[in-house]
């Protein structure tokens, strides 16, 4: 969901990779480093050899031994705009996800899946910073992300520090199989704004240290919605967290998870609490692609055409406002990752169609 307040962001006149202005902040986090183009190379080396151990990489959180968790589906599914039947939708879901999962893997394998993964994320990218109005058109948003995750040294925007977010909650998350702490999230937010002020008309610019990773302390909400006051905020997080790891652990030891339906749940859970002063929308979207990522092994992009955006902003108002729960986010959700995973599925196996 978008940010309540549309906080304007200091323009880029000619944003090419040529007159972009870096900026230097310190952060409390030593994982923060990984926006370095060394760490960048590594956490690509990392994720293909985690992706030609098998993939979706849903290794349990408590064994040192990859733990394989079968598609199991929720009974939260509605009917929503042109998903009329969500169980079929991830009966199909669930093929496509048993047939990469079960393959036998190739040398060229992981650098398929790897291509796909990162292709997609930029797509997810661009899409969310539309849906926020930020960021750049769709040409400079793959220029950009492709210098990232070639580990080149680009100047900072908001485009590419969106991907060296992304790729940094992918990393720790899905490659090292770190929890999905608030540790995580704070770092995750910190890469995300860095060298962004929020700039208001008439107040003091809030710059990037002072909110980057910082749960706000001013009160937020989005027509007739208001989100967490700020007293309650950590509180809140801290709930969230816990009961995510928890949700996580359970579904391993019980070898089932539906991962859309969790990843929706917990991407609608912090949305509404909204935590941060500024980049919430982008932030629960990355959650959401996160948890994606490491259960159903796909990226799914949200926001690419204004349609698109106009359906989800929809849904997220009345999940907010109607509080009946995460069931019609949850069948957009799979309704955007089916075309994802056939795609994936048609690149590994070589085959066209079905």
């Amino acid at each position: 969901m978008s940010s309540p307040t549309r906080h304007k962001r200091k323009s880029l006149t000619n944003p090419s990779a040529d007159n972009l202005e870096t900026t230097s902040i310190s952060s409390p986090w030593p994982s923060s480093r990984s926006s370095s183009p060394a760490n960048r190379a590594m956490m690509k080396r990392r994720l293909r050899e985690t992706a030609s151990q098998g993939w979706p990489s849903s290794a349990s959180q408590l064994l040192n031994d990859f733990v394989f968790v079968a598609i199991k589906a929720d009974d939260v599914y509605r009917q929503v705009g042109e998903i009329k039947s969500p169980k079929e939708l991830f009966e199909k879901a669930k093929g496509w996800i048993a047939t990469i999962r079960d393959m036998s893997f190739t040398e060229d394998k992981p650098d398929i899946i790897i291509a796909e993964i990162y292709e997609v994320v930029i797509r997810a990218i661009f899409g969310s910073n539309q849906i926020e109005r930020a960021g750049l058109n769709l040409e400079l948003t793959v220029l950009f992300c492709r210098k990232i995750f070639s580990a080149e040294e680009v100047a900072r925007n908001e485009v590419v520090q969106h991907a060296r977010a992304f790729q940094h909650i992918i990393h720790a998350f899905v490659v090292e199989k770190r929890h999905l702490s608030e540790d995580l999230i704070k770092q995750t937010h910190q890469i995300l704004v860095k060298g962004v002020p929020i700039v208001e008309e008439g107040e003091e610019d809030v710059g990037p240290e002072k909110y980057g990773g910082v749960y706000r302390t001013v009160v937020v909400g989005a027509g007739t919605t208001n989100f967490t006051v700020p007293q309650f905020v950590p509180r809140k997080m801290e709930e969230m967290c816990a009961a995510l790891k928890e949700e996580l652990i359970e579904a391993e030891h019980k070898g089932t998870i539906d991962p859309f339906s969790v990843a929706s749940k917990y991407s609608l859970e912090f949305v509404q609490i909204h935590p941060f002063q500024d980049g919430n929308g982008r932030m629960c979207r990355m959650i959401l692609n996160a948890i994606l990522c490491r259960y159903a092994g796909v990226i799914v992009p949200i926001g690419e055409e204004s349609e698109e955006r106009t359906v989800y902003m929809g849904i997220k108002r009345r999940a907010s406002q109607e509080m009946e729960g995460h069931g019609e986010y949850a069948s957009f959700v799979l309704g955007k990752a089916c075309p994802r995973l056939r795609e994936m599925k048609k690149k590994l196996t070589g085959k066209r169609g079905k």
